[in-house]
């Protein structure tokens, strides 16, 4: 796992990731809707979110976000583990 600020970007609203989040970390999320922190067992993870260009394809708009994660605590085998359940998470359906 890199150093430093890992950045993504995806295809949601603030709204959607949020909800992504809190269903990912139920008991251990804290803050919103732009500016979150995680604090699961001995790994803490700060989330920030800005809003982007929305995407057109035909007809269809798809928002999107730029996610900023920071690793404040943790080693790193847990930091991955985190963050893999995170994204195990948030995926959603498609084909």
């Amino acid at each position: 796992m890199p150093s430093g600020v890992l950045k993504r970007e995806v295809t949601a609203s603030l709204a959607e990731f949020a909800h992504g989040l809190r269903n990912a970390f139920p008991t251990a999320l804290s803050g919103g809707p732009r500016h979150f922190q995680v604090r699961a067992d001995a790994v803490t993870m700060i989330i920030d979110l800005t809003p982007g260009e929305a995407r057109r394809i035909g007809g269809l708009t798809l928002p999107t976000l730029t996610v900023e994660i920071r690793f404040l605590a943790g080693d790193r085998q847990a930091q991955a583990a985190l963050l893999a359940h995170m994204d195990r998470a948030m995926q959603r359906g498609g084909g």
